[in-house]
């Protein structure tokens, strides 16, 4: 091996670790506590390194209608066992952002 392959090996290394993209894609294992897994890493996120937007916390409107009866509305249900979430990486891995569910 000539010192330009070596280099070129050397430099292919440090670009695969360097995981240019800071997206992630996870599914929810459990709701209560939140962990998330992700199929490059060996455990579930945990809670405490997840930082949730409120695109993916249950949020409902109670309301009354002119004629006093009052009703209930489901904005966004949250996280379920099993969603599909893409997730942000922040801090080299130290915490993740969950932006939002997909399919």
């Amino acid at each position: 091996m000539d010192l330009i392959e070596v280099l070129q090996t050397l430099l292919q290394n440090g670009i695969e670790e360097l995981k240019l993209t800071d997206l992630e894609f996870g599914v929810v294992m459990t709701v209560s506590p939140l962990t998330i897994g992700i199929s490059s890493l060996m455990a579930p996120l945990p809670e405490e390194a997840l930082i949730k937007t409120v695109g993916v916390m249950p949020k409902t409107y109670s309301g009354k209608t002119s004629d006093g009866a009052t009703f209930t509305v489901t904005i966004n249900e949250g996280l379920h066992v099993m969603d599909k979430v893409v997730l942000l990486r922040c801090a080299h891995g130290q915490r993740y952002i969950v932006l939002s569910k997909v399919q």
